[in-house]
């Protein structure tokens, strides 16, 4: 709590900064006449305007950037769907040459099995006797 001595001191400080606030906020001496209250009032609207017609341009340069951000996630969804697919063909199509491979080398291996039984097969009947009679 204060004390009774320092009121009227508080009070009369507060009176001052009122008075020399209230002189700085006026450029004349004296109240304002019509024609300042208008040009004050005009300027303060003038000045709302303003903000409303940058929030008005800020509006419209948000919804063409969505716009244009729906249009480029769409865009770039597709490819990413383009390019899943291709990747997946592609491995499907890995896939299939190894399966391919794997076959040929079954092939392979089949067919030198069978070429060396006929060469065995040969080189019997070859050491085998003679097809013509000996004369």
């Amino acid at each position: 709590m204060t004390s009774p001595s320092f009121k009227p001191l508080t009070l009369g400080a507060t009176a001052v900064a009122a008075l020399l606030l209230g002189a700085c906020s006026t450029t004349s001496s004296g109240p304002m006449d019509a024609g300042e209250r208008m040009s004050a009032r005009g300027e303060t609207i003038a000045g709302r305007g303003a903000a409303w017609t940058q929030g008005q341009r800020e509006i419209a340069e948000g919804e063409k950037l969505v716009s244009k951000s729906a249009s480029n996630t769409a865009s770039a969804e597709k490819r990413l769907e383009r390019a899943q697919e291709a990747a997946m063909k592609a491995e499907q199509q890995i896939l299939a040459a190894q399966a391919d491979r794997a076959s040929g080398e079954r092939m392979i291996a089949g067919g030198t099995v069978r070429m060396r039984e006929a060469e065995a097969a040969y080189s019997n009947i070859r050491s085998g006797p003679s097809a013509l009679p000996l004369q």
